[in-house]
């Protein structure tokens, strides 16, 4: 006996349920749970860059804060520091032009006349070439050479350390000054005494190769090249691929606030030198005066300070066989 033929659903047959996904055939039935996870993958990544972006930024923020902090705090040591006195201005005052004079006559060279004959005399008389160091700088000059005798860079040197004292002493870094003027020959300062009210009628103690300007123009201080702070401390929360960029740009913003330390706070800087030169004119090594028309200290050594070089007698003069002799020879 033969079965009927029973009726089949259509494969289209809106009433047959459809099979559930994971057992479909085809592409579709492949895909989507590759598209699930990748899903999933892609959604932990974004939060999980989310994430280590703002740890990054609270590292760095972090690590800027810890220099703004050192910079605050070395703003609040300079306004410690107190202003130059009066009684401290008039002992910057005590040791008039006359003494200058009369201390350099003592302890320097014979003047030259010209610039004609410096740089025959400079190896001659023993004189040290003065040049910016990380003490101080020197600033180029048309009325002077920059010359010295060893005693008097000695004394130069010596400011420049006490004062770097007493900045430390403040909790500052230490900074520069600069010197301004340095040996004059008689037609230098001639010429300078028609546009100088400050140049002295007569000679001068910078034509002894003995006496230097310092100036105190505001402009003029300047962070030493040691001032910087060890390398700063990098946050841990900076990724490492970061570190040295950040720790790059810490250290340009500490030398921007160095720089805007010195801008801001001439006044203390002076203050400060002013003392140390109070101190050494004290212990006998310089005499000072703070001129009243132009912002330096005129300083001149008070004693000798250095053995002088063979050839060169311990006052810093030539021997008595004299200069022309000596030229000749050269």
């Amino acid at each position: 006996m033969l079965t009927p033929d029973l009726p089949r659903p259509a494969l289209d047959d809106p009433d047959e349920p459809a099979p559930p996904p994971f057992v479909r055939e085809g592409r579709r039935t492949r895909t989507r749970p590759v598209r699930l996870v990748a899903f999933v993958a892609l959604t932990a990544a974004v939060v999980g860059a989310g994430w280590f972006a703002r740890r990054a930024q609270q590292g760095v923020a972090a690590t800027y804060a810890a220099q703004d902090s050192v910079a605050a705090a070395a703003v609040a040591a300079f306004e410690r520091v107190p202003l130059l006195t009066d009684d401290e201005i008039a002992l910057l005052r005590r040791s008039r032009n006359a003494r200058h004079v009369e201390t350099a006559e003592a302890l320097g060279v014979e003047p030259p006349a010209t610039r004609a004959e410096v740089d025959s005399l400079v190896g001659a008389l023993g004189l040290v070439r003065v040049q910016t160091n990380r003490l101080y700088t020197v600033l180029p000059a048309r009325s002077s050479v920059p010359y010295l005798t060893p005693s008097a860079v000695a004394s130069l040197d010596s400011i420049a350390v006490r004062f770097r004292g007493r900045l430390a002493e403040a909790g500052l870094p230490p900074f520069r000054f600069s010197v301004s003027s340095g040996w004059r020959t008689s037609a230098d300062q001639a010429a300078l005494r028609g546009r100088n009210v400050n140049a002295a009628a007569g000679h001068s103690s910078h034509e002894y190769a003995t006496t230097y300007d310092i100036t105190y123009n505001p402009t003029r201080y300047s962070p030493a090249p040691d001032a910087l702070p060890p390398p700063p401390r990098v946050d841990p929360r900076v990724p490492g691929f970061l570190r040295e960029s950040v720790r790059a740009g810490v250290a340009e913003e500490q030398r921007a606030a160095l720089d805007r330390l010195a801008a801001d706070y001439p006044s203390r800087l002076t203050a400060a030198l002013g003392r140390a030169l109070i101190d050494l004119e004290d212990d006998g090594v310089l005499i000072t005066v703070r001129e009243r028309r132009q912002p330096v200290f005129h300083t001149t050594v008070a004693r000798p300070l250095v053995e002088p070089a063979e050839g060169v007698d311990p006052m810093g003069r030539l021997p008595a066989r004299g200069v022309q002799e000596i030229t000749d020879n050269l």
